[in-house]
C-alpha cells in the first residue's frame, strides 16, 4: 500500500567520519588453563575460543611468559596474529612428545605509549561535531526541553528514533574504540573512553537540539547512554563477537499526496534496527566449526511504517524475528584482514550496518495486531 513520502531527515550524528582504525590487541591461540594466573589489567590480550586473559603491564618494557603444552595449534591461524608485538615461538607446530618438552615462550615489546594529544583531539572533534550538527539543524530557538516518550503508539515516530539513537551511539563507541586502539590506548581503557566519548557526544547532540525545533529530550539522552554503555559492556565481557546491533534501510513506496499529514522530523519508514546473535561467536566458544551456519545470525528487529507523515490509523510499529547473513564473517572468510586499519574499519562497518536483502523473517504489527511476512522488512500489514 502506498502511504509515505520522503521528508528532509532530522540531522543526527551516526557513525562519524572515516577514521583510520587499527588495533594493538594481540590475539594468539592459547587456552586459559595453560597460562599462569594473571590479574586483569591494561596490557595485551590472549584468547582462543572461550579462553581470554589480559596480561598486566608492569614496570618493565618487555614482558615474557610461557605457554603450556596446549599450544600445539598453529598460533597464527586462529585468530590472526596482530602486528604490534615482537614475538618468539621456540616450539611451534608440533605436539609435545614428553612431559618435559619445552613450552613456547612469548615475548612482547610493550614500549608503545598512548598518543594522548591525538586521542584528546579526536574526542573533542567528535563531541563538538555532534553539537554543531544538531545546533545548525534549522532555525534557532531559546533553549527548551521536550518530552517525547519512548516506544508508545502515540509518540511522534513510534519509538523508531529511540532505536536509532541506541544503535547510533553504540556504533560511535565501537568505532571510537578502534580509533583509540590505533593510537596505542590498550584494551579496557579504550573501551571505557570510547563509551564515555559516545555518551558526551549524545549529550552534546541534545544540547544542540535544545536550541532548534526539537528541544532537549532526556529520553534521547537516556537511550544514547544505553547504546554507548552496551558497547563497553559487550567488549568488557568479551561478548562483542556474539552479540551486536545494526542499522539498515529497507525499500518503501512513496505516498499519494491525499494521504499526507503534517509531521516533524525524519521519516523512519525506510529504516530497520536489529539486535543480533551471531553463530560464529557461539561456534568459537564451543570450539566447533558449525560449517556454513557460522555465517548466519538470528535477529530481533524493530521498525515503523507511516511515522510521522501518514494518518495515525495507518501507522505501524513492527517487531520481528529474522535470520540473515553475517556479512562481516563472510568478509573475514574471504580474506579481509583484521590486522590492517582499512580491514578493521570495513569489518566494523559490516558488523553495525544491515545490508539490504541479506535477511528474511516475520514481523508483528503491534498497532493492528497482525502478522506480516516472510519478508525483508519492507511490508505494510494494514490494507
Amino acid at each position: 500500500m502506498r502511504l509515505l513520502r520522503r521528508q528532509a531527515p532530522r540531522a543526527r550524528p551516526l557513525f562519524g567520519g572515516a577514521c583510520r582504525r587499527a588495533t594493538i590487541a594481540i590475539t594468539i591461540a592459547a587456552s586459559a588453563w595453560s597460562v599462569p594466573a594473571l590479574a586483569p589489567a591494561a596490557g595485551f590480550r590472549i584468547f582462543h575460543s572461550t579462553a581470554l586473559l589480559e596480561h598486566p603491564v608492569g614496570a618493565r618494557t618487555v614482558e615474557e611468559f610461557t605457554l603450556g603444552p596446549c599450544c600445539s595449534h598453529d598460533l597464527a591461524a586462529d585468530p590472526p596474529l596482530w602486528e604490534v608485538a615482537h614475538f618468539e615461538f621456540p616450539t611451534i607446530g608440533a605436539a609435545p612428545t614428553a612431559a618435559a618438552a619445552p613450552s613456547p615462550t612469548v615475548r612482547f615489546d610493550l614500549t608503545q605509549q598512548p598518543k594522548r594529544f591525538a586521542i584528546g583531539a579526536l574526542s573533542g572533534v567528535a563531541i563538538l561535531g555532534s553539537f554543531l550538527n544538531a545546533y545548525t539543524d534549522g532555525n534557532r530557538y531559546d533553549f527548551h526541553f521536550t518530552q517525547e516518550g519512548y516506544f508508545g503508539r502515540h509518540t511522534y515516530v513510534g519509538g523508531a528514533d529511540k532505536a536509532s539513537h541506541f544503535v547510533s551511539y553504540y556504533g560511535v563507541a565501537r568505532l571510537m574504540t578502534g580509533v583509540y586502539e590505533a593510537f596505542d590506548l590498550p584494551g579496557e581503557s579504550s573501551y571505557r573512553l570510547a563509551s564515555a566519548t559516545s555518551i558526551l557526544a549524545g549529550l552534546a547532540t541534545e544540547l544542540g537540539d535544545g536550541m532548534n525545533k526539537y528541544g532537549f529530550s532526556y529520553e534521547d539522552f537516556v537511550i544514547d547512554t544505553a547504546g554507548a554503555a552496551s558497547a563497553w559492556a559487550l567488549a568488557h565481557h568479551r561478548l562483542d563477537d556474539m552479540i551486536g546491533f545494526r542499522f539498515g534501510v529497507v525499500p518503501a513506496p512513496e505516498s499519494p499526496e491525499e494521504l499526507e499529514v503534517n509531521g516533524t522530523g525524519k521519516d523512519y519508514t525506510r529504516e530497520i534496527y536489529t539486535a543480533d546473535f551471531k553463530l560464529a561467536g557461539l561456534a568459537r566458544r564451543l570450539d566447533q566449526r558449525f560449517g556454513p551456519a557460522r555465517f548466519l545470525l538470528v535477529s530481533l528487529t524493530y521498525g515503523v511504517k507511516g511515522y510521522p507523515y501518514a494518518p495515525p490509523e495507518l501507522r505501524e510499529r513492527q517487531v520481528g524475528l529474522e535470520v540473515g547473513l553475517n556479512v562481516a564473517e563472510l568478509a573475514r572468510a574471504v580474506g579481509v584482514p583484521e590486522n590492517r586499519w582499512w580491514g578493521r574499519i570495513a569489518l566494523i562497518i559490516l558488523d553495525i550496518v544491515r545490508i539490504p536483502y541479506t535477511a528474511i523473517g516475520v514481523r508483528y504489527d503491534i498497532n493492528h495486531r497482525k502478522w506480516i511476512g516472510p519478508d525483508t522488512g519492507q511490508t505494510f500489514s494494514y490494507p
